[in-house]
């Protein structure tokens, strides 16, 4: 019953969370269309919960996971360049719900962070968060988008609020 109860609330909470959103401030989708020419973040696609924090989110813990990064924000992302990502950065995580959708590349949720100029979301860390290929569902400031996903990712302050990047997976 309890878990029945946990992933309604965790739907519903998604949900809720997509429906309030900001407008756009950093790059519009062109800007990650060819995501999967950048520095690929992880050497093995990630699953389960290696951070602790996942939850249900980016298709919960049998999920397939892929993260890039462009080329503004590699050398921080490799522990080349010290935190915080710069301007522009943009970090792309491809969640896949199963291995076969994995193995097949279909249908993955992408999942999007943009790092803007300082203090263009204060509330965020100057962050922009998007959902979906498309750009639409966007979240800084108050938005519940924002609200949702800063509040999950406070727990990766040291690293400017990204939970994996190359060094995690040096040290794994």
């Amino acid at each position: 019953m309890k878990i029945k109860f946990i992933a309604a609330a965790s739907v519903l909470l998604t949900l809720a969370a997509c429906v309030s959103t900001s407008d756009p401030q950093g790059a519009n989708a062109s800007a990650w269309a060819n995501y999967k020419s950048w520095h690929k973040v992880n050497p093995e696609p990630n699953t389960g919960d290696p951070t602790g924090f996942l939850g249900n989110v980016h298709e919960g813990l049998n999920a397939y996971r892929d993260i890039y990064v462009n080329s503004t924000g590699e050398s921080t992302n490799r522990g080349n360049r010290g935190f915080p990502y710069p301007q522009g950065t943009i970090i792309v995580k491809e969640s896949f719900a199963n291995q076969t959708a994995y193995q097949n590349q279909s249908n993955p949720d992408l999942t999007i962070m943009i790092k803007l100029g300082r203090g263009a979301s204060p509330e965020t860390s100057d962050w922009e968060y998007v959902m979906g290929a498309d750009g639409d569902n966007r979240g800084t400031g108050t938005s519940g988008l924002a609200n949702f996903c800063h509040g999950c990712h406070t727990n990766a302050v040291d690293t400017d609020f990204s939970f994996i990047n190359s060094v995690f997976y040096q040290n794994q």
